[in-house]
């Protein structure tokens, strides 16, 4: 299948703060087989503009280190051959399995290294500029190929899904209250009240020289909805809002002016970034 994609974004610094740290960033570009797109939501931290730099930094080198992927395939050149040499149909089969699952691995890993490699850039600024060390921010990432969706996440910025009537949050929140969630010490609806609720174990940055990735793989359907957001969203604008601002809107930027709306009237307490993407069948 080959899928068109229709994007948005929007960022705004909210009612509490005095800069916006957030990063929002879309590519998308057309193929013979299909839109290939990257999405990217940055959320920084730190002293005065550390946090902007840092969130700069990420979307920069992640994208300039993806770049390739955007690039055409060179074509292959087409050789015949004997009937005797023919692939049986289940060693085909068998062969076009392996392939696609040696292409999936290859983009993760490329995915991967693209974010250590912005993880290092924003810790040799710190080294560099001795007002922001201890700069950091979090990312969350979409890669699309074909029908298929490569999600990276580090720290507690957010990608849900919107497939249907359901929302699902894709990503794995790298925060002391996702784990006392998941450990039962608190209930699902406390993260939103929780004194520590900003206390992220995992970050680019923020000295961590080795971080861990997580990365997901989503199979992609027409009429599905992406939106990568920061905690200055999804902190402000609970998930039974989100779901209903999706399903009833279908302009993308509509939908990213309307969340950021929302945040900002219940409170608004942190910048605020949201990419929304929108599938159908090309």
């Amino acid at each position: 299948m080959h899928i068109k994609l229709i994007a948005a974004d929007k960022t705004d610094v909210g009612k509490q703060r005095d800069q916006n740290e957030d990063k929002p960033y879309k590519r998308i570009e057309t193929f013979e087989d299909g839109d290939r797109a990257l999405f990217i939501c940055a959320d920084g931290m730190g002293g005065y503009k550390a946090g902007e730099v840092a969130s700069t930094l990420a979307v920069e080198n992640l994208s300039k280190a993806l770049d390739s992927f955007f690039k055409p395939l060179p074509e292959q050149p087409t050789i015949k051959l004997d009937q005797t040499m023919q692939l049986e149909s289940e060693d085909k089969q068998k062969t076009t399995k392996l392939a696609e699952t040696s292409i999936s691995q290859d983009i993760e890993e490329r995915l991967s290294t693209a974010i250590q490699q912005a993880n290092r850039a924003i810790l040799r600024y710190g080294e560099q500029q001795s007002a922001a060390r201890g700069l950091g921010c979090t990312v969350t990432a979409v890669l699309i190929e074909n029908d298929r969706a490569y999600i990276a996440n580090v720290g507690d910025s957010r990608t849900y899904l919107l497939r249907g009537n359901e929302l699902v949050q894709l990503t794995k929140d790298h925060s002391l209250v996702a784990r006392l969630v998941e450990s039962k010490q608190i209930d699902k609806e406390d993260v939103y009240t929780h004194p520590q609720r900003n206390l992220i174990y995992r970050s680019l940055g923020a000295g961590h020289k080795n971080i861990e990735v997580d990365i997901f793989q989503e199979v992609l359907c027409p009429g599905d909805t992406l939106l990568l957001c920061s905690d200055g969203l999804w902190e402000m604008v609970r998930d039974e809002d989100i779901l209903k601002t999706l399903s009833e809107h279908s302009n993308p930027q509509q939908i990213c002016n309307t969340l950021i709306d929302m945040a900002n009237d219940n409170g608004g307490e942190d910048n605020i970034t949201a990419v929304v993407v929108h599938i159908s069948e090309q």
